[in-house]
């Protein structure tokens, strides 16, 4: 048996190429049908990356969503959640409020008002100059963990990251490292592949050439390798 944990923008999913969607969905299908584990682990809450995972049919046992903030297993039940403190929450909205910046709270689910159920603060910024600003006034002012995406930038509880979660699930879930791989093609894949054995899409963050992983297209010719060992 093997565990594979995989990012899922650009890595399973392609928002303009549905000929590796398919190509990737098809390598995962033939790896769970060998009785192997298959986790996804995003940024994405759970119910944006669940309409993905109906549309496509995508099969997992794992999903880790929020970057690690919600940890759910294959009935969709969650098995864990990490939140952002209500003062941490009314510090980082007072600050976003103070600069005009566009901004939702997000739940795990969907967005709320709520700081006392909030996991995620999001900021919409594509600029990237922009998004090194607010990223740096974010984290001189509060002890966070908080990154830019392609267009947003992301607040969440300091302990949070990929890492963390998949130490968290093998603990909950009494998984056996040894077994463990893991993909990625972004900077907040970075910790998870600097601590576990595993891949980067040929086409990936700059941040992540430091750890000289083996390059791959796709997931599915690393799939394709990892179904040969």
């Amino acid at each position: 048996m093997k565990i594979l944990a995989s990012d899922f923008d650009n890595t399973i999913y392609y928002l303009d190429d549905e000929e590796k969607n398919k190509k990737n969905i098809e390598a995962i299908k033939k790896f769970v049908s060998y009785g192997n584990i298959f986790c996804i682990i995003t940024g994405r809450n759970y119910t944006d990356l669940k309409t993905y995972l109906n549309k496509y049919d995508i099969p997992y046992t794992y999903l880790i969503c929020e970057d690690g903030a919600k940890i759910f297993n294959n009935v969709d039940y969650c098995l864990h959640t990490i939140l952002l403190s209500p003062k941490e929450a009314e510090r980082i909205v007072r600050i976003i409020k103070e600069n005009n910046w566009d901004y939702y709270l997000d739940d795990g689910y969907n967005t709320t008002e709520n700081y006392n159920d909030c996991v995620k603060v999001v900021i919409k910024c594509s600029e990237e100059e922009k998004q090194k600003e607010i990223v740096d006034i974010i984290k001189k002012e509060i002890p966070v963990h908080v990154y830019a995406s392609r267009s947003h930038i992301n607040i969440i509880n300091s302990t949070v990251n990929k890492e963390n979660a998949l130490k968290r699930l093998f603990n909950l879930e009494g998984l056996n490292y040894d077994l463990l791989r893991v993909i990625g093609d972004n900077d907040n894949d970075y910790e998870m592949l600097k601590e576990f054995e595993g891949a980067v899409i040929k086409k990936h963050h700059k941040k992540l050439d430091s750890l000289q992983k083996d390059e791959y297209e796709t997931l599915s010719d690393y799939i394709e390798e990892l179904m040969k060992i």
